[in-house]
């Protein structure tokens, strides 16, 4: 009580000091408040930034499009109500650099890996992502397995529409900034075939990987952050894989962090491996995230006798070692080639499989 007093004695007799003690005290107690709210709604508030920034993505995407459109044409035109120009790749879109999936003037070499030993699933339980979307697929072992995985899909909605309209099961592997992605991804699901997320990566040398994109000179915060905000874009995907990339998934370090946030939402990787040296699967497999990697790129020339060539290929490393993945685009040459060719596969002595079933087929896994 006697120092109470004497507390109350000296704020009488020093009001003045008092009152500046206690701004100051107040000031610095509401710095801390602030911080602690920050923290709580943190969370909340990065979910409602990713969903505007993604929004933004696609506003920004589709007028660019619109607006280099109208540069470059000589004499207006007049359209149909509600018609919208259809692109089946972004190098179409008038604005967007030229650029190929894997690195400059290098041609992308078919991948050939040895059938690896039945690996631990323990770690993988039936409660995985991508466990729960995986298109079921029962007989992994009676025949060698193929598995087409289209990507770009969802930018060109026509071109897109007709490659899932083909029999399946395929894997449609949807651009993040595409619009109408969870009505696209519906439509595609419904017809049999398995979703992916084609998550933009920086390439080597100077081609563009369009809006969104993983770059190697962004903090973990910035990755994390365009990562969550693709992550958002659609549901229903069983996992990622990279479009373009060849320069980021040479980079360790931005990998794992790729890793840490597939991991607890339980989604597989898909290594496009547009430069040999990605250390995309390798990371994978050391972070327990469930992997497989690309084989075979079909259209890197885009004429329809190289992607039947292409596709015989595919059919030969399936053979070879029990399994093979191949990757194309929604290109015409692709689909016109796809579509005569995915009727002759079981009688070819082949199965048409989902990402899912590499995946199992892969580690061992019933």
């Amino acid at each position: 009580m006697f120092r109470y007093d004497e507390l109350m004695a000296w704020i009488a007799g020093h009001r003045w000091h008092s009152i500046v003690i206690a701004v100051i005290v107040l000031f610095f107690a509401s710095i801390l408040g602030g911080y602690w709210i920050a923290e709580r709604f943190d969370l909340r508030g990065s979910d409602r930034v990713a969903r505007e920034t993604l929004e933004d993505m696609k506003r920004t995407a589709a007028s660019q499009s619109s607006s280099s459109q109208s540069a470059s044409s000589q004499q207006p035109s007049i359209k149909p109500p509600g018609t919208e120009p259809r692109y089946s790749r972004i190098e179409d879109v008038p604005g967007f650099p030229k650029y190929s999936e894997a690195d400059p003037a290098k041609p992308s070499p078919t991948l050939e890996e040895r059938p690896r030993a039945r690996q631990v699933a323990a770690a993988f339980s039936a409660e995985q992502t991508w466990r729960r979307n995986a298109v079921p697929f029962r007989d992994l072992n009676s025949k060698p397995l193929v598995a087409i995985v289209i990507d770009d899909v969802g930018l060109d909605r026509a071109r897109s529409k007709r490659v899932w309209e083909l029999p399946g099961p395929m894997t449609m592997s949807f651009l993040p900034y595409a619009k109408d992605l969870p009505e696209q991804s519906r439509a595609a699901r419904a017809r049999g075939h398995e979703l992916m997320l084609h998550m933009p990566m920086e390439p080597n040398g100077r081609n563009d990987p369009g809006p969104g994109a993983l770059m190697v000179s962004m903090s973990d915060a910035e990755l994390r952050q365009r990562l969550l905000i693709a992550l958002e874009s659609f549901s229903g995907y069983v996992g990622i894989n990279n479009h373009m990339g060849s320069r980021f998934t040479a980079v360790k370090p931005d990998m794992e962090l790729v890793m840490r946030q597939l991991k607890p939402r339980g989604l597989m990787f898909l290594d496009s491996r547009t430069s040999p040296q990605s250390v995309g699967d390798q990371t994978a497999q050391e972070m327990g995230v469930p992997s497989i990697v690309r084989h075979v790129f079909l259209d890197d020339d885009e004429s329809i006798d190289a992607v039947r060539r292409k596709l015989a290929e595919t059919e030969a490393l399936a053979r070879r070692q029990g399994f093979v993945v191949a990757i194309g685009h929604p290109h015409d040459a692709t689909i016109q080639a796809l579509a005569e060719w995915l009727s002759t596969v079981q009688g070819k002595g082949l199965a048409l499989a989902p990402s899912t079933a590499i995946l199992r087929k892969r580690n061992g896994w019933d």
